[in-house]
């Protein structure tokens, strides 16, 4: 069964208050919204109190919530990783209060530090621990997992996640090609043609993602998700979440934009 999640655009949303919302119809068919489909979404957000104001994190790009702790089920920490530059540096924050610890995504050279896009799922199709994919805006993936220690250990170099044009020829590059600027993906437990997506910033689209076994590619077979001028400004694109799988939001797929949006 093919999952039809809502597409909710935050335009310009800033952390402390997302009143600037619309919604479009979206499924996995590779049907774009058009403008005409756009509706109030009825979604607002408020601050959690129990949440710092702010986090230092020099040129943060991405940020997801893992577990990294061996037998601790629930107990969970907010990556927030670093863009290009800063090789990896990171900071981990203890939910829901703290405390926070600085922390390095342990990068390969085969491509770029240039992190953009980050998310946490279960490392196999059928179960087992979480694991950390992360994508750069070349389009190379890397993965992730717990090293039982409280940290992360590379279990997967990097790689395309499509042959060029959907990556760039040269993984190290920056800001080339489609420009990834975000990703997000389903529970691995929920059916879907797209397992989740790759935000394009340069093209304003959202490329449908798959798994090959354990390797996160895009399906080239898919149309891409279009979201024109009337939803996304141009370059504006810049990241996408699905709610939790158990919640209310668990078939609506979010999708924010820059301070160009």
């Amino acid at each position: 069964m093919v999952s039809r999640p809502a597409l909710l655009l935050a335009l310009a949303c800033a952390a402390a208050a997302c009143d600037h919302r619309a919604r479009a119809a979206s499924s996995d068919a590779g049907v774009s919204p058009t403008p005409a489909s756009v509706v109030a979404a009825g979604v607002t957000c408020t601050r959690d109190p129990a949440f710092p104001v702010t986090l230092s994190v020099p040129e943060a790009s991405a940020a997801a919530e893992i577990e990294l702790t061996p037998g601790a089920s629930g107990v969970r920490d907010l990556l927030v990783v670093s863009d290009s530059g800063r090789k990896g540096a990171a900071l981990l924050w203890r939910l829901p209060s703290g405390p926070a610890r600085p922390f390095t995504l342990p990068l390969d050279p085969t491509a770029s530090d240039d992190v953009e896009g980050v998310a946490w799922v279960t490392a196999q199709a059928f179960g087992g621990g979480g694991a950390l994919y992360t994508l750069t805006s070349s389009g190379a993936v890397r993965r992730f997992v717990p090293d039982g220690q409280g940290g992360l250990r590379r279990d997967q170099d990097a790689y395309a996640i499509a042959p060029p044009p959907r990556s760039c020829a040269n993984l190290r590059d920056v800001n080339c090609g489609r420009n990834y600027e975000g990703l997000c993906l389903r529970p691995r437990s929920v059916s879907a043609r797209c397992a989740g997506y790759a935000a394009s910033k340069e093209a304003s689209e959202l490329d449908c993602l798959v798994f090959q076994g354990d390797r996160l590619v895009a399906d080239t077979l898919w149309p891409p998700i279009h979201l024109g001028r009337g939803l996304v400004p141009a370059h504006a694109l810049s990241d996408c979440a699905f709610g939790a799988a158990s919640g209310p939001a668990g078939a609506t797929l979010l999708v924010t934009t820059n301070v160009y949006g």
